[in-house]
């Protein structure tokens, strides 16, 4: 079984993890595959595939893009230390996440209050992502460090447990 952020459990069961699987790996894996795959029918995965979605178990469907045949492989991270109030974290995380190429906003515990990493085509483009953040209502200092080579970048969430060995992490809910 698995909990969301709030609490709520959310069941699913081995071929509800196994489309999660599969759906990660290929977003445009066809349901006819699906069902061939899962040995169900396809109505069958349609109803899953919806679940899933209504429990956010599914947020989204995405291709991955080229960085560089893009011109956004100038990557930095920014170490934000920010003015302490009421909300505080949410309105100058939304703030900074509003800026155009900045593709993750993280609140965190530490020195720092966040983390934001941003794509750009290059030092002059950055520089404004940086100027726009400096200048900020709540931002009182920021520390960037320029990503020189990207080592692993993998967006894809994890579904095997390591400490169990098991195939997958979710409640086994089959055969209940």
């Amino acid at each position: 079984m698995v909990r969301d952020l709030l609490g709520k459990a959310l069941r699913i069961d081995r071929t509800d993890s196994r489309i999660l699987a599969m759906v990660q790996d290929d977003c445009k894996i066809s349901l006819e595959e699906l069902a061939k795959r899962l040995g169900i029918s396809k109505s069958a995965v349609r109803y899953r595939i919806k679940k899933l979605e209504n429990d956010g178990a599914i947020e989204g469907y995405h291709a991955t893009l080229g960085r560089a045949r893009l011109g956004r492989n100038y990557i930095t991270v920014t170490l934000i230390e920010a003015k302490y109030g009421p909300g505080y974290h949410e309105k100058v995380g939304k703030r900074i996440a509003s800026i155009p190429g900045v593709c993750a906003v993280y609140y965190v515990l530490g020195q720092y209050d966040f983390i934001a990493v941003t794509r750009s085509s290059d030092n002059s483009d950055f520089m404004q992502k940086l100027k726009r953040m400096m200048k900020m209502k709540g931002v009182e200092k920021t520390r960037t460090q320029v990503v020189a080579e990207v080592i692993k970048e993998d967006p894809r969430i994890e579904l095997r447990n390591p400490r169990l060995g098991s195939a997958n992490m979710f409640h086994d809910t089959e055969g209940e």
